[in-house]
């Protein structure tokens, strides 16, 4: 310092920097909510997810012991005079000779009439033994077709669907399906045993794949449903319909996040095959 004093010429008079100067005093604290300024409401978004029922009306059904599912029911009726003609030509159909010959000749089934019928589509969250989570069930009742849909809104509600389904199918005397021989009734009675649940499907089975390969496989590229609904049936394609492939994907992502926007394409898609199942009925050509 003595040095320094020296070479200066006199004594050093020391700045601090401003780094190391006092800091300014902090800001007072709040100490009440009223000077918090209020925080803006936030706009809901675009994209809330639309809940099951408001995309697909339906009711809360119970079956003890396995609980609750959601049950939509629906009466073609319903979708105004376009099937007027189907509804007139079934009951005529089922009495008439032909059809009465097939049933006996191809499942032993005699004398069944129009309301001892349940057209049956499973729709199932993939192949082999995974769930299912929803079972159309078609019936003819006062007049009309009648459908009901057994849904389950989460993997938990299998169980009463299943048992739903069984309770109206024991009342049948004829199971009508596509493919359900070989599929749709197998898989209920495995579904059924691993939800513990009692199944005895004891009535005759008419299984339409088959019997509409006999009629027009040598007519049509092929007999899948669709192609036989647009050139038998006389139906056109399908509008906004969900293909079958992306329906396990579309129940996981609505049980996933609860928006129901897809869950109606697939109510509609299981409803249209059901109909479907009906109109081939009736045109099956006499043997």
């Amino acid at each position: 310092m003595k040095r320094l004093e020296a070479l200066n010429g006199g004594p050093l008079r020391y700045q601090p920097p401003a780094e190391l100067a006092p800091a300014a005093p902090p800001p007072a604290p709040i100490v009440s909510r009223r000077e918090v300024a209020p925080a803006r409401p936030r706009p809901a978004p675009s994209n809330a997810p639309l809940s099951l029922e408001d995309a697909i009306p339906g009711i809360e059904t119970a079956r003890a012991p396995y609980g609750t599912a959601y049950t939509i029911l629906t009466e073609l009726d319903a979708f105004g005079a376009h099937w007027m003609p189907l509804r007139r030509a079934f009951p005529a159909a089922v009495r008439g000779e032909a059809l009465r010959a097939r049933l006996l000749a191809r499942c032993g089934a005699e004398g069944i009439m129009p309301d001892e019928i349940l057209f049956v589509d499973l729709e199932t969250t993939g192949l082999a033994h995974s769930p299912l989570f929803l079972i159309g069930a078609m019936v003819w009742d006062g007049g009309d077709f009648v459908i009901r849909q057994y849904l389950a809104r989460h993997y938990g509600e299998e169980a009463t669907v299943t048992a739903l389904f069984l309770d109206l199918a024991c009342e049948k005397r004829l199971f009508v399906s596509f493919n359900g021989k070989s599929f749709d009734l197998p898989y209920v009675r495995t579904r059924a045993a691993a939800c513990g649940i009692p199944c005895a499907l004891g009535a005759a089975h008419l299984d339409l794949l088959h019997e509409c390969r006999r009629a027009w496989k040598s007519h049509l590229p092929n007999c899948k449903l669709q192609t036989l609904e647009q050139r038998v049936c006389g139906r056109p394609p399908r509008v906004g319909d969900i293909p079958g492939a992306a329906i396990p994907e579309a129940y996981h992502a609505f049980v996933r996040t609860g928006h129901a926007v897809q869950m109606a394409q697939i109510i509609r898609h299981n409803l249209m095959d059901l109909v479907t199942l009906a109109e081939l009925m009736v045109k099956l050509p006499a043997e």
